[in-house]
This record gives C-alpha cells, sequence and structure tokens, in this order.
C-alpha cells in the first residue's frame, strides 16, 4: 500500500518535471524517491524524527532515512489513514493516542512500512513519538535510542548532548558496518549552512506582499523538508523554491492579501477547507514557527557541538515561552494581522500552549485563534464548524481595521 503510493507520487511528479520545473514537483518527486529507497533490499534503514534529530548525521552515512509519522501522513492524505487507526485501536491503542501514531501502528499491522535496522527518537517536540518509536523497535526487535535534551543551554549540556550524538552516530555505523567518515559529516554541515542561507532568503521574501507560495506548502515544507538536512537535495530545494518564489512575484499574477496570519504547530494531512476558506478570505499565512531559522551556522571543524546547540535551540525544547521569541519582530516585519494554532488533540506541545500564545497576540493587540482539529483522524472534522471559527476570526481582523 504504502510502497505503491510512494511510487505513484514520485511518477506523477517526475512527469510534471518534466513539463516544467517547479519546487513542488521537485519536493514530492525527492521525497517519494527517498522513502522508496527504504523497501529496497539490502538497503540499511534508520526510522528517525526527521524534524527533530540533525539529518546531517544521517547524510554522512550510506543509510536511508524513514519517517513513520511523515509516512502516515501520505496515507491519510489518500483517505487511507482512518482504516489503519481502526486496525490499531482494535489492539487497544487508545483514541486519545495521536493519531498520527495510531496510523503508524496500524501500518505495522497491515505489514506496508520498511523494516528498520535502527530506530531515533528524541525527547522534544513529541512524547507519543518516543513511545511509538519504543514500541516499534519491540515489535521488530530492532535496537532504538533517544536522544534527551535537556531545556537549558550551558556547556554542560552541549556536552551532553554532544556526547548523545557521538553514539548515534556509532550506532548508525555499526548498522551500516562502517565508521562515521569525518570529511563526509564536515560536508554535510557545509550544506546545511548553504541550506540556512537560502532559508534566510526564503523568509525575507515572504515579508512581502503578496505571498509567493502556498500556506499549507510552507508549512509543510517548513516541517518535513527538514528531511534533506545536509543533502544536496535539500539544497536543491531551498534553491527551487526561492526561485519559484521570485517568478512568481515576477510574474505579477499574485493575488492581493486582505490579512497575513502567523501559523502556529502544524497542519491536517486530510482533506479539509480550511485553507479553501482562508484562500477565499484572501488570507495568508505571511509566517510559522516552524519555518524559523533558530540555529547558527555550524562550525564544520566542531560539527557535534553545533548540531548539539542546534537542538538544545529548538523553541520546542523548554519553556513554552521561547517560542514566543522575536514574536514582535515577526509581527512588525510581516505585517502579521492575527496569529492561529493547529491545536490537535493529543499533541501537548501545540494545545497546551494556547493561553501563553494568546496572550502573546493579545499584548500585541492582535486576535489569536485555537483551531481545535485533529492532525489525521477525519472522525472529529465538522466542516461547517471551521468555517463558523475561522470566518469569526477574519471578521475580528476586520474590524480591527487592518488592510
Amino acid at each position: 500500500m504504502l510502497k505503491t503510493m510512494l511510487q505513484g507520487m514520485k511518477d506523477m511528479a517526475q512527469a510534471g518535471l518534466e513539463d516544467r520545473m517547479s519546487f513542488t514537483g521537485l519536493w514530492y518527486r525527492e521525497w517519494a524517491d527517498l522513502f522508496l529507497q527504504a523497501f529496497e533490499p539490502g538497503r540499511k534503514v534508520v526510522y528517525t524524527s526527521i524534524y527533530a534529530f540533525p539529518m546531517e548525521i544521517l547524510a554522512s552515512f550510506d543509510v536511508v532515512p524513514f519517517d513513520f509519522e511523515i509516512a502516515g501522513s501520505l496515507l491519510a492524505v489518500a483517505d487511507q489513514g482512518l482504516p489503519l487507526m481502526e486496525k490499531a485501536e482494535e489492539r487497544g491503542y487508545s483514541g486519545d493516542i495521536c493519531s498520527f501514531h495510531r496510523t503508524s501502528l496500524g501500518t505495522w499491522f497491515a505489514s506496508c512500512l520498511p523494516t528498520p535496522d535502527l530506530l531515533i527518537s528524541t525527547s522534544f517536540y513529541c512524547d507519543g513519538k518516543a513511545r511509538t518509536n519504543d514500541i516499534l523497535s519491540r515489535l521488530w526487535g530492532r535496537d532504538s535510542f533517544l536522544l534527551d535534551t535537556p531545556h537549558v543551554v550551558t556547556k554542560e549540556s552541549v556536552r551532553y548532548v554532544e556526547g548523545q550524538l557521538r553514539e548515534a552516530a556509532r550506532r548508525i555505523g555499526v548498522i551500516s558496518g562502517s565508521t562515521l567518515d569525518e570529511d563526509r559529516l564536515k560536508e554535510a554541515v557545509r550544506i546545511s549552512n548553504r541550506s540556512r542561507r537560502l532559508k534566510l532568503e526564503i523568509l525575507e521574501l515572504m515579508k512581502e506582499r503578496p505571498v509567493a507560495v502556498k500556506g499549507y506548502d510552507f508549512i509543510g515544507y517548513s516541517i518535513n523538508g527538514q528531511l534533506f538536512d545536509g543533502s544536496p537535495s535539500g539544497e536543491r530545494l531551498h534553491a527551487q523554491l526561492l526561485e519559484d518564489m521570485k517568478s512568481r512575484r515576477a510574474s505579477g499574477r499574485l493575488k492581493p492579501e486582505r490579512h497575513r496570519i502567523c501559523w502556529f504547530a502544524w497542519i491536517p494531512v486530510y482533506r479539509s477547507n480550511l485553507f479553501d476558506i482562508l484562500k477565499s478570505h484572501q488570507v495568508s499565512v505571511a509566517a510559522c514557527e516552524t519555518a524559523r531559522v533558530y540555529w547558527d551556522e555550524i562550525d564544520e571543524s566542531r560539527p557535534f557541538e553545533g548540531l548539539a546547540l542546534k537542538c538544545l535551540k529548538n523553541p520546542f525544547v523548554g519553556p513554552t515561552s521561547r517560542r514566543l521569541e522575536g514574536l514582535e519582530d515577526t509581527v512588525r516585519d510581516c505585517g502579521i494581522d492575527g496569529g492561529l494554532l493547529f491545536a490537535t488533540p493529543a499533541c501537548r506541545a501545540s494545545k497546551s500552549s494556547h493561553m501563553l500564545l494568546r496572550d502573546a497576540f493579545s499584548k500585541l493587540g492582535l486576535p489569536f485563534l485555537t483551531l481545535d482539529m485533529d492532525i489525521a483522524d477525519p472522525r472529529g472534522y465538522h466542516p461547517e464548524g471551521v468555517r463558523t471559527r475561522i470566518e469569526g476570526f477574519i471578521e475580528v481582523m476586520d474590524n480591527a481595521g487592518t488592510p
């Protein structure tokens, strides 16, 4: 099921690229191609949290990175998520568990996932991911590794995380049959630094009106585009997105905006009316927290230290207040008229912070919407309810006298 879907995704993207080079076509082709490699006989596969673990390390080995959450999102897009969730629920996995993780477990029960050689997760972003990672490691009888990241940045915490990253690299070396090539890691860091600079250019372009990239694509890529950190594909994708945005701006065909919002956390992966409603009211996503560049360039002569700092400085590590750092600058520079939090029920990292986020926007005199929608389970999705909430939010922005 999953392999067939990935192949279809790759073929469709490739056909589109033969007519015209585009960021979305390149993104989907590279994404599908990399995940398809996990099904190839003899390939060494490492499950990981692509949005949390430093992918530059994996890019330094001949292994295939795979993320069961991101794979599950593809199945949900194709309306296959619910039957898989029900498979997990039939085996006692509660509906209170994140729908991504129920989908992932259901996919395992349906024998649709590639076999991992090592499973790596992290202590930040998602508690459920680490637990699901552990369950899958037991079901497969494979080794697992948890990267524990403290909530403070000190010399001690940097050394602590650096030591764990070295241990993770050692374990990857064991399953791949090779030791870490320092030159390859340095090259991955160089590529990552170049990609970071391109990302800063993209964020600068996001400040201009109107926004030159679809909100759904921008948010989605800011999350799962991290799959390619440290790889040539990642640099190509950033460069293509920047080129496409500049081309759209130069065309003069971009539609005008009434409002610009800042997006927090995730997006629904099943079919919904959320972004259609925003589009119909000329509301653009001009900023999102998962697209922030919060880390410094990494010193290639001290790659593990730099990657440890990249983990420790992640806004989802430590107090929620870290997610608000630079908010005033973002609101001013991007012309933000309001904030929206996609609060999927099982996600502590997103949902539990809604009061702090709301109060921060209130102090800036801006409206804030906490939108309760599940990320992958469509059973609680009510289109008219979503429309009412969003249009009420837009009305508040209208009444605030914004352009």
